[in-house]
């Protein structure tokens, strides 16, 4: 835990947390409280980030002042060096490492100098293998996640990145039957959501969800730092990607965030807006969140079927049924937030940065058009005849 004091002698606030186990003491720099606890709210997030594995460059310079020293390599240098090493390998291996390799980079508009090892993140590398699976087998998709596997451990062998950003096959899910895919919430949805929340807390999570589009854990351990009533914006970073967003408060957000802080009285910048929530989150994590968001909020509004684990018989023996994945997810909300706003008229550039996304690929996953949006736009075309 970051902490806040003065230190004798000195007019600026100074911050104390711990890295590795070491006390770091440092200035803020500034004598204003405000903008000193604005400094404290990176440091909490950025040694919970730090406790659960997804410390990032931006996230080390927060704790440390200084750059990692990892991840300076381009993606194409490190793959001709990685290439180079490899040529004690068959032709056709070889043949097969670069091909592979060569799409990847195609895939993230890969130059010379950018992007680097470090700003490769799993969002993109998961993208690419899951067009992939839409496009090939299962087989020769897992066939693509094991090249670029041997090539990110190879870079993490060399001290060049921290840790792998290629998921595990498991999350990918990369196996013969197709992934279902997320999709947005139509508005009607989206408004039963919300009327059928059972609690603050969850009316909450739905206005902040299509309304900032960020991630559950994000927003279940946003503090009250993250929101500047006076410039109506909330400013955080992304836990998982470590990038910083800006999204302008909607009204009814905006008011529902009032009327919980006059409620909450006098609270700390670092004070996250859910505390009993936040500290579930940390010890628990999204798992039981996303069970209580179906339970809860899905299956009211009528969106979801009822979860049912019978046990089944296979040769005699009886073992779990296996659970319905089904089509919407809190996640959806997230979709929700870059479709419409792309639907509404916001540029793809713009509807990324919102979104914290790191490449235009991803946006497009998350951008789901519907059927009266496509048809508008079809009438709107200009007559031929």
């Amino acid at each position: 835990m970051a902490w806040l004091y003065k230190r004798p002698g000195s007019e600026n606030f100074w911050l104390g947390y711990r890295v590795n186990g070491k006390q770091v003491l440092r200035s803020t720099e500034t004598s204003d409280r405000k903008q000193a606890e604005q400094e404290l709210a990176k440091i909490e997030m950025a040694t919970r980030a730090s406790r659960a594995g997804l410390l990032t460059d931006e996230l080390i310079r927060q704790l440390t002042g200084k750059d990692s020293g990892q991840g300076s390599f381009s993606l194409r240098a490190m793959l001709r060096q990685w290439l180079a090493e490899s040529k004690d390998l068959s032709g056709v291996t070889l043949e097969r490492y670069k091909t592979v390799t060569d799409e990847f980079c195609d895939f993230v508009h890969a130059t010379e100098t950018a992007p680097l090892l470090r700003e490769i993140q799993k969002e993109s590398v998961a993208v690419f293998l899951r067009d992939k699976r839409a496009k090939t087998s299962a087989a020769n998709a897992k066939l693509n996640r094991r090249i670029l596997s041997a090539f990110f451990n190879y870079t993490v062998n060399n001290d060049a990145i921290a840790s792998s950003p290629v998921p595990s096959s498991v999350a990918l899910k990369l196996n013969g039957e197709s992934e279902r895919v997320r999709r947005a919430f139509t508005l009607a949805e989206l408004k039963t959501l919300y009327d059928k929340a059972p609690n603050d807390f969850w009316k909450y999570m739905v206005l902040a969800g299509f309304f900032l589009g960020q991630r559950m854990g994000d927003l279940v351990c946003m503090v009250w730092g993250a929101v500047d009533f006076e410039a109506n914006l909330v400013r955080l970073t992304a836990s998982k990607t470590g990038k910083a967003v800006a999204i302008p408060l909607r009204p009814e957000l905006r008011a529902f965030l009032w009327e919980l802080k006059a409620d909450a009285g006098r609270v700390k910048a670092s004070e996250p807006i859910w505390p009993e929530q936040a500290a579930r989150y940390a010890k628990q994590g999204a798992g039981v969140f996303s069970n209580e968001f179906y339970n809860e909020c899905l299956l009211a509004a009528g969106l979801v079927a009822r979860r049912t684990h019978h046990a089944k018989k296979v040769n005699g023996q009886s073992v779990n049924g296996s659970r319905q994945v089904n089509e919407v997810s809190f996640h959806c909300l997230r979709h929700s937030f870059v479709s419409f706003l792309k639907m509404t008229g916001a540029s793809q550039s713009t509807a990324k940065e919102l979104a914290g996304h790191s490449s235009d690929e991803i946006s497009d996953l998350y951008t789901h058009i519907d059927p009266a949006t496509m048809t508008k736009a079809i009438a709107g075309l200009p007559q031929l005849n």
